[in-house]
Formats: structure tokens, sequence, C-alpha cells
């Protein structure tokens, strides 16, 4: 079941993209769609790190041509999986090292704008990439602060998932957070809050203390990187800037008004056989910027219609580096 292809994204050109406005430029993706190790600017001591509020994504914003943040930060990095040759587990049913891999979506995949076809195939392609293991255990943790948005989404992936022949559990995410142990016997984690900022600092520690491990971890929501945790920068290496209600001043939220239009890369691991690659989104979308080289982007968007720099949407990280090689 795992997907084998080879990663390949390709560099953007169809809009001119403002070096200033981005950590790293769409432009600068290499062949294989790497950010090269020369725009991974590590530490910088004038790093904002005041952390971003969790206003919930339903209401207006007061921002104004948002650009995404030039600020890099520090890459915490994950520590390398060992290279066991077993099923993921050891011999007392303890979790044991695989090659652990990241995926961050930043929508909700049961949005009306997005084909159900592609979003399955989103979903079934993530786990494949984020572990080795065949036949891998899977849990799925819908947060608790969902206030009623588009809270059936997890609930659909789990039953996509379910339907393509993989194990999954669902999970709803007790009033304090998940720990460690809440993740024991599973290979993969799906964290999903479609459409409100993650609320429980004790879910994110346990799920990077999970992809330390070496296991494979999904974030997937469309506020998912509103969080002062600094563990959820460190999972997705993705800087949070704001919600993206508003961006380059054009209002987008809530499926009213503008829109997002995503474009997602063709020819690498997360897209293989999707059909509809480029598609609007009416919802507010996080506005983030790359925190370090390493990181493939799989879809990028900006505001339809329009030639405003992209930012990043769909990403994929590895420790290993060696699914993209």
């Amino acid at each position: 079941m795992r997907v084998s292809i080879l990663l390949s994204l390709l560099a953007c050109s169809e809009y001119n993209l403002d070096k200033s406005s981005s950590d790293v430029n769409p432009a600068d993706i290499n062949d294989s769609g790497e950010v090269p190790d020369d725009l991974d600017s590590g530490l910088d001591d004038e790093t904002d790190t005041d952390s971003p509020d969790n206003e919930s994504s339903s209401e207006p914003s007061d921002e104004q041509n948002t650009e995404p943040s030039t600020e890099p930060v520090e890459d915490d990095g994950l520590s390398e999986p060992s290279n066991e040759p077993d099923g993921g587990f050891g011999d007392d049913g303890s979790l044991s090292s695989q090659v652990g891999n990241v995926v961050t979506i930043l929508m909700a995949l049961s949005d009306q704008w997005i084909p159900e076809s592609t979003a399955k195939q989103l979903i079934i392609n993530s786990v494949d990439f984020v572990t080795d293991v065949q036949n891998p255990q899977v849990l799925v943790i819908r947060d608790d602060n969902t206030n009623g948005e588009d809270e059936d989404d997890p609930i659909n992936f789990t039953g996509w998932l379910q339907g393509a022949g993989y194990s999954v559990t669902f999970m709803e995410e007790p009033t304090d957070g998940i720990v460690p142990a809440d993740l024991q016997g599973f290979h993969v984690a799906i964290f999903s809050n479609p459409g409100y900022p993650p609320d429980d600092d004790s879910t994110i520690d346990a799920l990077y203390q999970f992809s330390q491990q070496g296991y494979g971890v999904i974030v997937q929501g469309d506020d998912m990187t509103r969080t002062g945790n600094p563990n959820m920068q460190a999972l997705t290496r993705l800087v949070g800037v704001d919600n993206g209600t508003s961006y380059y001043g054009v209002n987008i939220d809530n499926n009213a008004g503008s829109a997002y239009i995503v474009r997602m890369v063709p020819n690498n691991v997360l897209n293989t056989n999707i059909g509809a690659a480029i598609y609007p989104y009416g919802n507010d979308i996080d506005t983030t910027s790359l925190a370090s080289s390493g990181i493939y982007v799989a879809a990028w968007t900006t505001v339809e219609g329009t030639s405003h720099p992209e930012k990043p949407v769909i990403t994929a990280y590895s420790p290993s580096q060696t699914v993209f090689q």
C-alpha cells in the first residue's frame, strides 16, 4: 500500500513572486521540490516570539494587506529514527522506531470546494507517506475545540481510510488533551480540527514526542498553526503568521465572498492519482512561512484571480529525507 513514487516537486513559475515577502520563495525550490539548505537561515535573535491569539476563525479579521513573515525560527529538528527492521512494535508490544514523516494539511478536507475524490486520495497518500509499516494502525484524533465547525470532517476521512482497507481508530480528544500513552500501539496519528486552533498543549506535546520516536503524524485543519506551543512549529516546520482571513487585503472566510485558489504541485508522492489539482477554497487558510530547509510543498495557495505571492497549504517533511532522493 506504500506509495513508492519519488518526490519530484516542480518549481513555481506561474506567479511573479516577491522574494522579500516570504522566508522561502516558491521559485527557489529546486527540481526535487526541496527548499535549498542555503535558504535555511537558522536562528535570529530578533525573531518575534509572541504567540498568536486564539480568536475563532469565524470572527472578522482586522488585518489588512497581511504578508508572510520573513523572520526565521529555530529549527529544533526531530530525532533521527532508527532503522529497526521490525513491523513497528517491540517484542513487548511497545512502539519501536520507524522512519516517521510529517504531513501538514491546512484545509478542511470535507469543505464544499474540494472534490471528494481529491480529498480522499490526499489523505490516503498522506498516510502512505508518513509510515513505511504495512497495514499500519492509524489513530484519528478530533480536537475538542471544533466549536461545531465542519466537525464531521475527521469522521468522513476516517471512513475513507477504512474503506481503503486501513485499520483506523477514531478518538475524541479529552478535555485536557491526550498523553503519550494514548498513542501506544499506533503507527500514525492524525490530529484534526477543521476550522479552529488546537487548544491543548498536552496533545501537541504528545504528538511531537510521538514524531520524535519516528512515527507518522498528519496535522489537518485550516487554523492548526495558530498556537503558541513551539512544538507545533517544530512538528510542522511552519511559522504561523496569522489565520489567513485576510491575505493582501482580501478577506476570505466562511465560504462567503472571495476565495483562495489551491494549486497542487504535480508529480509528487502526496498528489499521486489525484485528478483535480487546482480548485478554490472559500474558507481562511493559515498564513505561514517555511521554518527550515527540507520541507516539501505539495500545494500552494493565493487569492483566486490575483498574482499575489503564494503561501504553503500542504507540506511534507521527512527527518531522513531518503524518501525524496
